[in-house]
């Protein structure tokens, strides 16, 4: 008679405990951290004063690294401190993360702390194609789902910003049949959804805005009517908003006179805000403005499918949307321009 024996149980060994064991701690810490923060800002303090104090526990990690030989607590050691240092205020040089990308390996339980320091420790290895190799196999093979999820959202993501249907639709399918019920992969469909309320070819959407340096006027499509309009939605708080200033400032400089107007509109806390950020010469913006009250929460924010900014879009004289994205963007932008405005 055949006797089917249950598989066995192998204990973890005291590493594999010890390794978790920092995982967990940092988990709570942070928890702990974000419910302090919170509690922070409620009385109305500024972001800025708050203090995690993380100091303490990075230097115990710091204290172990130096003797800990165990390769399974090494890896949770490096990913802890990689996790918790810019939280603590302190900057992560390229040689941290390239570290902790060659000693951990991809499909390491430490990586548990937070999926998206895989990524930040790959993208600092010289290589690309070793880059991009170290990813692809956490995205197949590492033991834990929460891990494995995210990485195909990025992958998903990665490849619809870039255009790329054969990257993208895949990614999609594996969301949809591995991971349906996560909220990233509701967020992959909504990302569909609102980037076909701005394709390339349907006409702008309608708006009506107060001229933001005189409200006796009013922007609508008809003001633009025959020209070429480039709508960028920012915010003076807005990082990559503000890095972008320099391409915008050269593009409007070569194209305006090849009739290409801009229209900035504000997703600012309050309208007040622009002036400020205007009055140094470096980001002056001598273009149209607007702001948008409700910003992302805005009808005109639903009607654009503008999820994040910086969101720029292209409208030709005919009010249809010729680029949106990163077509228009950076080193693109102004060979965007040029292919529909042709050379100034």
């Amino acid at each position: 008679m055949l006797m089917f024996l249950p598989p066995v149980q192998f204990a973890p060994t005291d590493a594999a405990k010890d390794a978790k064991a920092i995982v967990d701690e940092v988990q709570a810490r942070m928890k702990a951290v974000q419910e302090a923060y919170t509690l922070h800002i409620s009385f109305g303090k500024s972001r800025a004063s708050f203090d995690p104090h993380l100091n303490s526990l990075l230097e115990s990690y710091e204290t172990r690294l130096k003797t800990e030989k165990r390769p399974e607590v090494r890896q949770s050691l490096l990913l802890a401190r990689l996790y918790l240092m810019p939280r603590a205020g302190i900057k992560v040089t390229s040689e941290l993360r390239e570290e902790a990308a060659a000693e951990v390996p991809p499909t390491s339980p430490a990586w548990s702390i937070e999926p998206a320091l895989l990524l930040y420790a790959a993208s600092a290895l010289k290589d690309g194609r070793a880059a991009d190799a170290y990813i692809s196999e956490a995205r197949q093979k590492h033991p834990d789902p929460r891990v494995r999820g995210p990485l195909v959202y990025n992958q998903f993501e990665e490849g619809f910003s870039g255009k790329q249907e054969a990257v993208w639709k895949p990614a999609l399918a594996r969301l949809d049949a591995d991971y349906a019920s996560e909220p990233y992969t509701k967020n992959a469909h909504r990302t569909i959804e609102y980037a076909a309320k701005t394709a390339p070819g349907i006409a702008a959407p309608a708006f009506s805005l107060a001229n933001l340096e005189n409200p006796k006027i009013t922007f609508t499509n008809d003001t633009f009517k025959g020209k070429f309009l480039l709508i960028d939605f920012w915010a003076t708080w807005c990082g990559p908003c503000r890095r972008e200033m320099p391409k915008l400032h050269a593009a409007f400089e070569k194209f305006k006179g090849k009739g290409l107007q801009v229209l900035s509109l504000s997703f600012d806390q309050k309208a007040e805000d622009v002036a400020p950020y205007r009055k140094d010469a470096a980001h002056s913006m001598p273009w149209n403005h607007a702001f948008v009250e409700g910003g992302f929460q805005s009808p005109l924010a639903v009607a654009f499918g503008v999820r994040g900014i910086p969101k720029p879009v292209l409208v030709g004289p005919d009010g249809k949307i010729l680029a949106t994205g990163n077509d228009l963007r950076g080193e693109d932008l102004e060979k965007t321009l040029e292919k529909f405005l042709g050379m100034p």
